[in-house]
């Protein structure tokens, strides 16, 4: 007897690809893009009723991707070039460094991009010229804040935050002992947080230094996700999706966090969050991709274990679209409005 169809068959798209599936992002525009470790995207422009389009990018791996300024995509990759995507699929090289790595891309709807390789941050903007950092250790990850006026940096030893402007100010350092993994700059521009090899969250509330620390992971969190307007992060991590209340000015000391997704048999390990509404996808490492609405308790398994672990979610910016892939190369698109 056969299967009853998922709900991911019924109302939405799947695809299945060759290479691990490293990223899924979509940009301000909500066309949306798929990295792969065999070095191309996977396009597909917003309300397109086609298979998404192989672009190839990287002669290597695709490393690292982000939204661009406006529309398309900024991708890095093993083969040293930081590489933007437009959605017609032409490619514009916006930096090339022979023999190194691409870590990390970032951009700000300023028309500020940054990227990393190594130690170092490069800062590019239309009619002014490249700012360049350099930081004790390799960057661990990159994040503007929402005005863009600044970028935060990741490395050993802490949070470093840098002008966008200029190469002359004087960064702000957050240290805290340790090797912090990736940052994240809330959407009130109060608070940053970095994840650390450690299995917790270090944060700074800005306006005083205040630290945070959220603990109680079972392994590192290599996801997290700020929706319902900024009032939640969502995280990877444990068995469930922490989602910690940055809705106060003391952020989320002295809460507990909300906790969707239980799943004994399962570590969650990707999470993309509405904008603007309550609801979240947490996809897990047996394959399974759930929809929960944190405010009333219901959850919906869009797709069953299976077609490998979940490495990236994205939700779209207009709240329609929930998009995710896996590292046996699977990938997904639901609709998760209307």
């Amino acid at each position: 007897m056969s299967q009853p169809a998922t709900l991911l068959e019924q109302r939405g798209h799947q695809w299945q690809w060759s290479a691990y599936v490293l990223s899924a992002c979509f940009d301000a525009a909500n066309n949306l893009a798929f990295a792969l470790g065999d070095g191309s995207l996977r396009l597909l422009p917003a309300g397109s009723q086609q298979a998404p389009q192989r672009v190839e990018v990287h002669e290597g791996m695709a490393l690292s991707m982000a939204a661009a300024p406006g529309e398309g995509f900024v991708s890095g990759g093993d083969d040293g070039r930081c590489v933007r995507v437009a959605v017609d699929d032409t490619l514009h090289d916006l930096a090339t460094f022979p023999g190194r790595w691409v870590d990390h891309v970032a951009s700000h709807s300023n028309g500020v991009v940054a990227c990393s390789e190594g130690k170092r941050l490069h800062l590019y903007a239309e009619g002014r010229d490249e700012i360049v950092r350099e930081f004790p250790s390799t960057v661990g990850g990159i994040c503007f804040s929402p005005d863009g006026y600044r970028i935060a940096v990741a490395h050993y030893g802490g949070v470093t935050l840098c002008a966008t402007r200029s190469a002359d100010a004087t960064p702000v350092p957050l240290a805290c002992p340790g090797s912090h993994l990736s940052v994240t700059w809330s959407p009130n521009a109060r608070f940053v947080l970095s994840a650390m090899q450690e299995d917790c969250l270090r944060g700074w509330r800005l306006e005083d230094n205040d630290d945070l620390v959220m603990s109680g992971y079972a392994t590192k969190v290599k996801s997290w996700s700020w929706f319902n307007g900024g009032r939640y992060l969502a995280t990877s991590g444990s068995n469930c999706a922490p989602c910690w209340p940055f809705k106060g000015r003391k952020g989320p000391r002295g809460c507990a966090p909300e906790t969707p997704g239980d799943n004994q048999s399962a570590l969650v390990t990707a999470v993309a969050g509405d904008p603007a509404h309550p609801i979240l996808g947490i996809g897990y490492d047996d394959g399974q991709v759930t929809v929960a609405d944190i405010q009333s308790g219901q959850e919906v398994i869009i797709k069953p274990p299976g077609d490998g672990a979940v490495t990236s979610m994205a939700w779209s910016p207009n709240g329609a679209w929930l998009a995710f892939g896996t590292d046996a190369g699977f990938a997904g698109l639901f609709p998760v409005s209307g």
